[in-house]
């Protein structure tokens, strides 16, 4: 008896013992992931007494991050991360900032913003100001440089910030203004629509035209009471200089732009770029990623039709590495509303003759449909391997793509595709129903309806507003909404790499000057914390890179954004004065705003 009994109470206290290791293995109340999975090593970086959103779903809130070797490997309690204290361990007291996921922008045109930034007129309303931006760049590049684009009156009808009302006196550079300064540069502009062109007299020699008398058939030079003013227009006008100007500006150039615009991108909290740039500009992040200079992660996209190439190369969805990733393509189904070339059922409202246009995979050289080319595109590619995401704003372009889904899913079967229709501009009321079902990843730019109001309605009427940028409708469809910028914009619009335009878009539906005050079209609104969810994990999740990427985890890679506003308790208005504090890729603070 007494044997039993003893075998009972030794039972009993190794079950004890035992339910006592599994507790201590156990994170306590509001650790959320603890430090008992990780090696006692120091961390490289912590980040405590801050106000974490992780957008993981398992355990949004937290006070303090620690990294080590690039990713995360605490994320819970103050002393949790600064456990893992050590020597040489940097650590900030963040004071109470809010911490999330670093940005993931789903849109941008790298290439086209590194020579936007360094030179652009497209807010320019005086000579003045025109003649200090050209002063400016022609000081700064080599002898012999060109000077292009600028895209001059692009806010002449409507303000920025506007949403339609105010006006200004259309703007045009007098090329007389910068002889001095540009005599070893030659300059050659366009209006932002390729009405007018301007050319300084070095671009005219350039030509092979008599800078004090030129003279082509077709195009005329226009004059005032001094003489030539160097702005000219007609069929031939861009013709003549464009075979002259140069089609790439040199590598030394090209890596300057590259450098600034990528400081432009760290500086707003964005840790991640969806790039279509062309080849050149991909070689150049190459480059500076082997050199240990490339401060943020490019998931880049070629152009459609090049399928065939990247099929032979072996490239194919979740190809690259973490730093420079590849696998996905860009197609265009129609053109866009600021050119109004966007193509709808119906013509624009302003101009009865126009539905818009077609772009040139869904068409042969003499401008015709040629119906199953885009589609077949689509086909191989999928078949490849290979992630589509096709360009789509008009609501008859929306529709037919969608379509072509439709069939895509039937011929080549269901799968993992994250198919992603890029704008989902203007939708037809019926279509939103069909993009859950489709598994459609609709890659939004916010910002866009911030700055479109100004002339949406004038040009597709109100009834069709009432589904154009529908974020709520989209959301509630089934579909993933993933933000982009659109960085830097079109030739009739200025759209900023900053993401917190989006988020204010998203969530107020007005302009930055806080037009209408009852937003427009306010019940597409969705929620802030919809709107970081869209920018962050739903991204990594468009680039199929949600294990890595997007939220602030246990073991996924140190992307962090540190604001100086809490975005979940501020009023929206504020997401306008919110400060960019800390960008961090791969535990490196790649940015820190001076005090």
């Amino acid at each position: 008896m007494r044997t039993h009994n003893a075998v009972k109470i030794l039972f009993k206290s190794l079950v004890v013992i035992g339910l006592a290791a599994l507790v201590s293995l156990v994170p306590s109340a509001g650790a959320t992931h603890a430090a008992s999975e990780v090696q006692p090593e120091q961390a490289d970086l912590i980040l405590h007494n801050a106000t974490v959103w992780t957008v993981d779903a398992q355990s949004p809130r937290a006070e303090a991050v620690a990294v080590r070797d690039g990713r995360i490997v605490v994320v819970g309690k103050n002393a949790d991360a600064l456990s893992l204290r050590g020597p040489t361990t940097e650590v900030i007291d963040l004071e109470g900032a809010f911490v999330m996921p670093g940005f993931n922008d789903t849109h941008t045109h790298f290439s086209s913003a590194a020579r936007f930034y360094e030179f652009n007129i497209m807010a320019v309303g005086s000579q003045d100001e025109f003649v200090a931006r050209i002063k400016d760049l022609a000081t700064e590049l080599p002898e012999g440089e060109w000077i292009v684009g600028g895209l001059w009156g692009a806010y002449d009808q409507w303000a920025l910030g506007s949403a339609g009302e105010d006006r200004r006196e259309p703007f045009r550079p007098d090329m007389r203004l910068i002889e001095e300064f540009t005599q070893d540069h030659p300059v050659f502009l366009n209006k932002f629509d390729n009405s007018e062109y301007a050319a300084n007299r070095a671009a005219l020699v350039a030509a092979g035209l008599d800078p004090d008398d030129p003279q082509v058939d077709g195009v005329e030079f226009l004059r005032d009471d001094q003489g030539l003013t160097g702005v000219f227009r007609g069929n031939r006008a861009s013709t003549i200089f464009r075979l002259k100007a140069p089609r790439a500006f040199s590598k030394k150039r090209r890596v300057q732009q590259t450098k600034r615009a990528l400081e432009m991108i760290a500086a707003a909290g964005v840790t991640n770029i969806s790039d279509m740039s062309d080849d050149r500009q991909l070689q150049i992040f190459r480059e500076l990623h082997a050199a240990g200079e490339l401060p943020i992660r490019i998931h880049y996209r070629y152009m459609l039709d090049r399928w065939p190439e990247l099929k032979a190369r072996g490239i194919k969805v979740g190809s690259g590495d973490p730093w420079i990733r590849l696998g996905a393509l860009k197609g265009h189904i129609d053109g866009i509303m600021g050119t109004s070339s966007a193509r709808f059922f119906e013509p624009y409202s302003n101009n009865p003759t126009n539905r818009g246009s077609w772009r040139k995979l869904m068409t042969n050289n003499r401008g015709e449909v040629v119906p199953g080319q885009f589609l077949n595109h689509m086909l191989e590619a999928d078949k490849a391997g290979l992630q589509l995401t096709v360009h789509a704003i008009g609501d008859e372009a929306n529709h037919l793509l969608l379509n072509y889904l439709e069939e895509l899913q039937k011929q080549n079967g269901p799968r993992d595709r994250r198919f992603r229709l890029v704008h989902a501009q203007v939708l037809s009321p019926s279509d939103f129903a069909r993009l859950g079902p489709l598994g459609v990843i609709a890659e939004v730019q916010p910002f866009h309806l911030s700055d479109d109001m100004r002339w949406m309605e004038l040009r597709i009427g109100r009834k069709r507003c009432e589904t154009a940028y529908a974020f709520r409708s989209i959301q509630d469809s089934g579909a993933t909404l993933a933000f982009g910028s659109d960085w830097p914009g079109t030739s009739a619009a200025e759209y900023p790499i900053n993401p917190l335009l989006a988020l204010y878009a998203a969530v107020t539906r007005q302009t930055v000057n806080a037009e209408p005050a009852e937003g427009w079209f306010g019940d597409e609104r969705v929620s802030i914390q919809d709107a970081i969810k869209a920018s962050t994990l739903n991204a990594a999740y468009a680039n199929f890179e949600e294990d890595d990427k997007g939220s602030i985890s246990v073991g996924k890679l140190a992307d962090i954004t540190v604001l100086s506003h809490n975005l979940l308790e501020i009023d929206p208005s504020l997401l306008l004065k919110t400060d960019v504090l800390y960008t961090i890729v791969d535990g490196r603070i790649v940015y820190q705003r001076s005090p």
